[in-house]
């Protein structure tokens, strides 16, 4: 009985930290690593969430595409590539051509539904093209595991983490948590396959 109580108040001390305190974010943040904006061949936007049946972005797919055509603006490639699901990647296209991104710099990866499929399908449309240096678009929780992919496909690898400081309210702090308990299980599962 000692022992079930002490697990419960271990768990309640867990969440309590979660939730009250900014570990989660701080972790979150320290995934990412350092941005290394340079001048590279492509920027590689990977997909998140996806888009509604309406064409709506999610909120974190948004930002990546902000993100990207943000670093494409500052010129630091010619290329701005875009993965995921099929309407995720063709509006991302209609947002950056609508914010001013000529349609010969924009790239269209065919459609994928895993990370590992993305960094696949980038492999084919930019290494024949002799592009082989990207800055790599994801969100901070993302980072290390889509990094260590694209690497793997053959890429020279910056990030560019989307700038996310982490939410601040603890219900949106315990949902961060959530996430990078799946991001983790991702990152787990990719090691066991033999993925990375």
């Amino acid at each position: 009985m000692r022992g079930l109580r002490l697990l419960g108040l271990a768990g309640l001390v867990v969440f309590a930290t979660m939730a009250f305190t900014p570990l989660a974010n701080y972790i979150n943040i320290r995934m990412a690593g350092v941005a290394r904006l340079e001048p590279s061949d492509a920027i590689v936007v990977l997909g998140r969430g996806g888009a509604d049946s309406d064409g709506i972005l999610t909120n974190r797919s948004l930002r990546r595409v902000v993100r990207g055509i943000d670093l494409y603006r500052q010129g630091f490639a010619p290329l701005l590539v875009f993965s995921g699901s099929l309407e995720e990647i063709r509006e991302r296209a209609n947002v950056a051509r609508a914010l001013g991104v000529p349609g010969p710099a924009i790239l269209s990866a065919p459609a994928a539904r895993t990370t590992r499929e993305e960094a696949e399908e980038v492999r084919k449309l930019l290494l024949p093209l002799g592009r082989k240096n990207v800055l790599l678009v994801s969100d901070p929780i993302d980072m290390p595991r889509a990094r260590a992919l694209m690497e793997r496909a053959g890429f020279t690898v910056r990030p560019a983490p989307t700038a996310a400081s982490g939410p601040s309210q603890p219900e949106a702090r315990l949902g961060l948590v959530r996430d990078l308990l799946i991001e983790l299980s991702a990152w787990t599962f990719y090691r066991v396959t033999g993925a990375l």
